[in-house]
């Protein structure tokens, strides 16, 4: 498993090579179809400037049950619902987008792609992060889905999504002090 790290107070950064051609990379982040099977569903995302809804619902990426600290997310209840906003989009190399509901608390999470052949280096930066605590669960939430995008992007589906948020939430807490 690759894992990012801290960038200063409230930076959370994580460089991922993806075997896939950036075209069908980006898809898998800006169609809400194809981004369910990894991450979360809710709307398409298609212009800067755009009001969105992410729908999250881990029972939709693993089969795997969720340990006893994330028991509340195993498909039982309703999909935890998240408005954000694009601010910025230019196909197929850069998505930026707020993250949180409401004024208080919200950080942004940037994407950037670049192409290496049939394969993608992604650059995720996700900053205006609240807390360290924050920091370490985000950082651990992006490592384990990003290990899920990997496996759908070779036609797997993933049977270790909670096993690795475990492993990336305990890596950060050794990692990333506060």
């Amino acid at each position: 498993m690759e894992l990012g790290h801290a960038v200063g107070a409230d930076t959370f950064r994580l460089e991922r090579t993806l075997k896939a051609p950036i075209e069908k990379v980006w898809a898998f982040f800006t169609e809400a179809d194809k981004r369910s099977r990894w991450f979360t569903a809710g709307d398409d995302i298609t212009a800067n400037g755009q009001t969105f809804n992410f729908a999250f619902g881990h029972h939709r990426i693993t089969d795997e049950k969720p340990p006893a600290r994330w028991a509340h997310k195993d498909g039982s209840q309703p999909d935890t619902l998240m408005l954000g906003r694009v601010l910025a989009f230019e196909p197929p190399r850069l998505l930026a987008f707020t993250w949180g509901d409401g004024d208080e608390h919200v950080s942004e999470v940037r994407f950037e792609f670049t192409p290496r052949g049939d394969e993608t280096l992604l650059v995720l930066t996700h900053s205006k992060i609240d807390t360290r605590g924050n920091l370490r669960n985000f950082g651990g939430g992006w490592t384990a889905h990003l290990e899920t995008l990997a496996d759908v992007l070779a036609g797997r589906k993933s049977n270790r999504f909670w096993a690795n948020v475990v492993e990336a939430h305990e890596a950060y807490e050794r990692t990333i002090e506060g």
